[in-house]
């Protein structure tokens, strides 16, 4: 019986999502390779390659971030309240 080693399969998603390039609005483009992604514009050259890892770990810190900043505006919302209710 065999075993897959490796992922041979080339995976591209195109976003909803815009970002704007030289005065255009152009969709951004993921292709999936499997031990990193490639991050490019729809109709631009320009190619940014990142590890799957460092992936992973930007979105945990923005996450960890968020719910900082969550935690926060709600401790600042029960303060005002009840300086109100005073």
């Amino acid at each position: 019986m065999g075993c897959l080693l490796e992922r041979k399969a080339q995976i591209i998603f195109v976003t909803a999502s815009s970002v704007e390039q030289n005065g255009k609005k152009r969709k951004v483009v993921v292709e999936s390779r499997p031990t990193f992604a490639i991050v490019r514009l729809d109709g631009s050259r320009e190619r940014f390659s990142i590890a799957w890892e460092a992936i992973y770990d930007t979105a945990k810190q923005l996450r960890a971030k968020s719910l900082r900043q969550e935690d926060e505006a709600e401790r600042l919302n029960k303060r005002s309240i009840k300086k109100v209710s005073k």
